[in-house]
Parts: structure tokens; C-alpha cells; sequence
């Protein structure tokens, strides 16, 4: 049969060949996670044959993929020794307060195995654990545990925050942070001065986990906790002067969003502010990655745009919302 294209015109495949081998790529990181190969190293088992014989692996196996990881550049090796690099000591040896595997290891699944197309032709979400279920609290506190393992390193970003949206700590500000997590941003606020008070809405583990690098950071004292589910726990009435959203709105629908807004809305004093500070929708590459991740990650998130927020933040009672520097949002209750 004749070609339909003269050679001038086939086009190259860089792309399709790149996520061809990224398939591979993502295959022996993911095994050799399962396997706690970097484990096995940092206590004494440093070459194939050693592994092995202690693990009663196939010898052959344990060598390849010890091997595909020095192509990763996430191990060294000297003759038949294989060593740590820095990146694989600090972020893939478990029991590490910087201990990342696991939930790289959830990440892996967000398809479920290729169940991806299957979810998109019948709209049943999620594919796995939903991400804000309590069964993702471990995972959740593994992924913060480098926040709260090097704290200072984000305080100069967050204090750059709340500059950005005109809010100063003061004596007697009163401070709302929903679904907190490592807590790195309203806790900036309490380190720049001992009259701001903290409330802190979470899950119990995490909020423990945090707590305690309140405390070791002197600001313990400042600092109320309110483990629970976020949907069914009364935030009160009037009580504060800020309420800070970050990283949680994209889990949750249009009209989940704006029932969380009213509560905040009847929880903030008169002239309060709303901070959102989630994944927004924008026409850039790793946004668009993000949203696909909720898409198979929970039963209704999403990514929104500026006017969505917007909409919602009305409907909800807000007034002056603003986007601030195409990054948080801003709102108030007059």
C-alpha cells in the first residue's frame, strides 16, 4: 500500500516517546517504594546480592531495579555498593520526620490502575479514597511532615501573605483557619505577636502534629484546637476577625463551597475578612494536572476561576471581593 505522507512529513514522536518511557520510569520508582529499597540501604544492605539473600528476593530483579534508581539519580553506586543520595536520605527512607513514600505511593493510584477513562465515560467519582476522607489522615500528616519539620524555612513567604492582603497581626486579632493542616501561615501571624489568637480546624492527628511545633516555636499558648469534621462543627457566632481557607476549597462543589462560606460568613465579627488561598483555575500547565487530580481524587471538587469564586463569596454575603496579584482572594463581611 502507498504512504499517504512523503518521509519530509512524518512527524517526530518526542512527546509520545517521552511519556512512553516516563511509563517505565514511574513503574521501577513506584516498585522500588514498595520494596523500601532506600531502607534497606541506610541499614547496611548496600548490594544486590546482600538484599537479596536477606529479603529472599530474585537476585536478578533487585539488581535491575537498583540500578533503574541510579539512572534516577535517587542512588549512587561504587563497584557492586549501592549508597544514599541526599534526596533519597532525606525524603525516601521511612520513619523519617521527611518521609515522603507514602504518599507518593497514594499518588501513583489517582487513576486507580487505568480506571481513569471508565470514571470519565460514567462520571462515578471517586477513584480511590476520597482526599479528605479520615482514612487519608497518616497520609496527610506524612505530606506535612517537612513543613513541620523545617517551619522557618516558609515564614518569610507567608509573612509576604499577609502583607499582600493588608491584614497585621495585633493584640486581640482573632484568627479562623479552616482545614489548617501544617498551619505554616496563621502561625506566622502568631509568632509576629503574642496577642493574636489562633483557632485551628482539623483533623485530630494533624492538629496534634501541628500543635506541637507551635509549641517548640513559643507560641503554643496562642493557639485553640477544634479537631472534627469541618461540615458537621458550629464555628460560632461573631467570634473572629479573620478566616483563612487554604488548599481546601478545590475539594468540594460549587454549593458545598458556599454552605463552608456561610458558616465562616456568621462566624467573622462585622468587618471581617475571608482569605482564600486554593488551586485556581488558570491556563497553566500544572493547574491543569490539578484539576484532574480532583477529578479522580474526590466526589465533586474542582478547580475555579476568579468569577466563580467571586459568585460564590456573594452568595454567601461577602462583599469587596478582590484577587490579590492573581494569587489569594479577599473578602469581607460588612
Amino acid at each position: 500500500m502507498e504512504s499517504d505522507v512523503s518521509s519530509q512529513e512524518i512527524p517526530q514522536k518526542e512527546i509520545i516517546g517521552e511519556l512512553e518511557y516516563s511509563t517505565f520510569r514511574i513503574g521501577a520508582f513506584r516498585a522500588a517504594l514498595e520494596l523500601h529499597l532506600w531502607e534497606k540501604i541506610a541499614t547496611g544492605q548496600d548490594t544486590a546480592s546482600k538484599i537479596a539473600d536477606h529479603e529472599g528476593w530474585d537476585l536478578a530483579g533487585s539488581r535491575l531495579v537498583l540500578d533503574a534508581m541510579c539512572a534516577l539519580k535517587l542512588l549512587s553506586k561504587t563497584g557492586d555498593r549501592y549508597a544514599l543520595v541526599p534526596e533519597s536520605a532525606f525524603y525516601l527512607v521511612p520513619g523519617k520526620t521527611t518521609y515522603i513514600g507514602d504518599m507518593l505511593l497514594y499518588e501513583y493510584r489517582w487513576d486507580e490502575n487505568g480506571r481513569l477513562a471508565e470514571t470519565i465515560r460514567s462520571g462515578k467519582r471517586p477513584l480511590q479514597d476520597s482526599a479528605t476522607s479520615p482514612e487519608m489522615v497518616p497520609l496527610w500528616i506524612a505530606d506535612y511532615s517537612r513543613r513541620w519539620a523545617y517551619p522557618e524555612t516558609y515564614f518569610e513567604r507567608e509573612k509576604n501573605l499577609w502583607q499582600s492582603l493588608g491584614i497585621q497581626a495585633r493584640a486581640g486579632l482573632r484568627v479562623l483557619d479552616i482545614a489548617c493542616g501544617p498551619a505554616p501561615r496563621s502561625m506566622e501571624l502568631a509568632r509576629q505577636h503574642p496577642g493574636v489568637r489562633l483557632t485551628w480546624v482539623d483533623w485530630e492527628g494533624v492538629l496534634q502534629n501541628a500543635v506541637k511545633v507551635a509549641r517548640n516555636l513559643g507560641i503554643g499558648e496562642q493557639v485553640t484546637l477544634v479537631p472534627g469534621d469541618l461540615w458537621s462543627m458550629d464555628f460560632g457566632a461573631g467570634l473572629f476577625h479573620v478566616a483563612y481557607l487554604g488548599d481546601v476549597t478545590h475539594f468540594f462543589s460549587p454549593e458545598e463551597n458556599t454552605g463552608l462560606f456561610r458558616k465562616v460568613y456568621a462566624a467573622l465579627a462585622p468587618g471581617g475578612v475571608i482569605v482564600i488561598n486554593s488551586v485556581a483555575r488558570r491556563e497553566i500547565e500544572g493547574e491543569v494536572w490539578d484539576g484532574l487530580w480532583l477529578y479522580a481524587a474526590t466526589a465533586s471538587g474542582g478547580l475555579y476561576d476568579f468569577g466563580e469564586y467571586k459568585a460564590l463569596l456573594e452568595s454567601a454575603g461577602f462583599t469587596n471581593v478582590i484577587d490579590i496579584n492573581n494569587g489569594p482572594i479577599r473578602a469581607e463581611k460588612i
